[in-house]
């Protein structure tokens, strides 16, 4: 497609070219397929093509990064969305998660539900305790947590990843979740303050 309609590739010490990156993700149980390119213009040209060439080849999400920026952090901040719903979903254990391209999401869902299982064994929540799920992301072991506790607490600075988080709580029907857009240091250090005064 690149070569085709002569689109370059970004060369990161020159600041030149488009494509900068290609962000993929699977739905490991729901098989979507998402496709985000990053790229350092306001927009992509031929978009609506390469859509069409990748919904015949079964993709269902593809979108934009605007990232302009003279830096090495890969996403920008604006997306545009060209195909889909602008999400993927995938499952781990029972909670279905909606993932969109900003959003931080496991590489690995399999060895992630893995990994989850067992810090929660070694937790022996009894249904009683507070979790504080700390740079949660979309929320995916605060979810799971939130099934052996009495109440999760769930702070993420991204607000892509709170507005999946609150999608995912509410699609799943978790109601014992708190969520807090913060700065997760700060939002404990703001705590740790509260209850000193009291």
């Amino acid at each position: 497609f690149m070569k085709e309609y002569k689109i370059k590739p970004y060369d990161e010490a020159a600041h030149q070219g488009l494509v900068r990156h290609v962000l993929l993700r699977k739905g490991f149980s729901s098989g979507g397929l998402m496709v985000c390119l990053v790229i350092n213009g306001e927009e992509l040209p031929h978009g609506g093509e390469l859509a069409e060439r990748l919904r015949e080849a079964g993709v269902s999400s593809v979108s934009y990064s605007v990232n302009t920026e003279r830096t090495n952090v890969i996403m920008g901040t604006r997306i545009v969305n060209l195909y889909g719903p602008g999400y993927i979903t995938d499952t781990i254990g029972d909670i279905e998660y909606r993932i969109s391209p900003l959003s931080f999401y496991q590489v690995n869902p399999v060895q992630t539900e893995r990994l989850y299982g067992t810090a929660l064994e070694y937790a022996g929540l009894t249904g009683n305790e507070t979790v504080w799920d700390l740079y949660c992301g979309i929320g995916t072991i605060g979810l799971i947590a939130s099934r052996d506790a009495r109440e999760v607490i769930s702070v993420e600075l991204n607000p892509d990843a709170v507005r999946d988080r609150v999608t995912n709580a509410k699609r799943n029907q978790i109601k014992n979740v708190s969520f807090y857009q913060n700065d997760a240091g700060a939002f404990m250090v703001s705590m740790a303050e509260k209850r000193r005064k009291s």
